[in-house]
Parts: C-alpha cells; sequence; structure tokens
C-alpha cells in the first residue's frame, strides 16, 4: 500500500473526507492513474491515518468515506541532533532517519562544521526537509513525520529541553568505549549527537561531558556523518525491537 499511501495537511481533512494536495493529486491521477472508487490510505503527519475512497470533483481529488487507521503505540522517543552537512548527504540522512523512526531532526552548527546556511534561506531549506520527511513517511507507512528544527549552535542545543530527562549520548570516532544502548533505553527518551566531517572540537567534546552525555564510539571504523547517524539509529531501533517493544521504530508511528 506504500505507492497508494498519501500525505494530506490536517487542515485539509474535514469530517468524513479529505481534499489531497496539488501535488499529490497529481502523483494520484498522473502516476498511479487510479479511479474513482479506489481505496487508498493517508495520513496527516501527526500520528493519524485514514483509508477511504478515491472521488473526483472538477480538479480536486477527495478521499471520502473515511476510516481511522489503528494507531501504534510510540516508542522510545529520538532526537537527532546531527551537525550540518553538505546538501544532499543532510537530505539523504533525513530520509533513511525517518524511515528507522527518529521523532525530531535537530540540525547543528558546529565548530568544525564547514556547512552554514544564509538566514534567509532557512525557510526554504526546512520547507524542503519537511517535504522529504513527509515523502519517507509516506514510503515506509508511518502515520507521523519528524519535526525538523531549524539549525541552531551546539552550546544551544547542551542548554535545551531537548537534552533534559533523556539518555543523550555523543558519537566520537575517538572514543574509548563502543556504545551500547541499554542506557538509553532505561529513560523516557533519547538524544543521539552525530557530528560534522571534521569532527568535533576537544571543547565541543568536554562540554557534552559536562553536560550529562556518554562520548562513545560505533566500532573501529571512521564513519561518514550521515552513515553514522543511520548506524546509530539502526542500533537502537534493533535494541528496543529485541527488548519486547512495538515494531514502530525509535521514535513511534
Amino acid at each position: 500500500m506504500a505507492r497508494r499511501r498519501f500525505y494530506v495537511p490536517p487542515e485539509s481533512i474535514t469530517g468524513p473526507s479529505a481534499v489531497l494536495p496539488e501535488e499529490q493529486a497529481h502523483h494520484l491521477r498522473a502516476v498511479l492513474r487510479l479511479g474513482a472508487g479506489e481505496t487508498v490510505e493517508i495520513f496527516d503527519g501527526t500520528g493519524r491515518g485514514w483509508a477511504g475512497e478515491v472521488a473526483f470533483s472538477g480538479p480536486r481529488v477527495l478521499v471520502c468515506g473515511l476510516k481511522p487507521l489503528a494507531a501504534r503505540q510510540p516508542g522510545v522517543h529520538v532526537i537527532l541532533a546531527a551537525a550540518l552537512i553538505k546538501p544532499a548527504r543532510f537530505e539523504w540522512m533525513i530520509e533513511k532517519a525517518t524511515e528507522l523512526g527518529v521523532g525530531e531532526i535537530l540540525p547543528l552548527k558546529t565548530r568544525f562544521g564547514d556547512v552554514r546556511i544564509p538566514d534567509g534561506k532557512i525557510g526554504d531549506r526546512l520547507g524542503r526537509w519537511d517535504r522529504i520527511a513527509r515523502e519517507a513517511s509516506r514510503q515506509c507507512g508511518r502515520l507521523d513525520a519528524p519535526r525538523i528544527h531549524a539549525p541552531i549552535d551546539f552550546d544551544r542545543l547542551l542548554d535545551s529541553d531537548a537534552v533534559r530527562g533523556r539518555g543523550c549520548v555523543l558519537f566520537h570516532e575517538k572514543a574509548a568505549e563502543v556504545w551500547s544502548p541499554d542506557p538509553v533505553l532505561s529513560s523516557a527518551g533519547a538524544l543521539l549527537c552525530v557530528g560534522p566531517e571534521g569532527g568535533w572540537a576537544d571543547r565541543e567534546t568536554e562540554a557534552a561531558r559536562a553536560a550529562g552525555f556518554e562520548v562513545r564510539g560505533l566500532g573501529a571504523r571512521i564513519l561518514r556523518a550521515e552513515t553514522a547517524a543511520v548506524a546509530a539509529l539502526a542500533i537502537l531501533q534493533h535494541r528496543i525491537s529485541g527488548a519486547g517493544d512495538d515494531d514502530s521504530g525509535p521514535g513511534g508511528a
């Protein structure tokens, strides 16, 4: 059903029917060539989903007779705090992190990160990231989509609500210990922090330790930033599944 799932913003869902956004409507008509009366699923990105039948009203595509889909129980809520890297690779990381169930993505400006987004372009970049996350949610069967924040300085992260009450891990290729997710599972949530290609500055690592972060590695090999993020999320998802939680992934769905 992945190809027959469509994102619809909450404001376009009224009672028993929903109006597909223009892009989604075009995909249904021109790409999938679905006809009136065929069954599709929609989701609003907040954790709610419905099944209904396609209907046409002039240029508009509607999904009518909506019946709620069973919501999955949320798993461990995970925030991925990831240093900004080259746009294509950061977007790939958003896609894969969404598939692996992350609940929030927090882009970071770090000491050795060489990517900076001009203030005037942040809105456009956030819009693109949101679209990528929604499309990944559609493809993988999630009913929600991760919340993607505007980039912040690493120092601000350490003093933010994101770290309070969570198991926090900063991944470092030179860390003496390899990460085990067990301590994270004992908390209400987790924050996984991945640095830029240039690595972490010593003062950033020490500040993270002082803020209560574990500083851990992911094995003997040096991973690219986006690979490290995906590897950490996959390890955590596997551990959660092994602990008997539901299969919706780290962030729930």
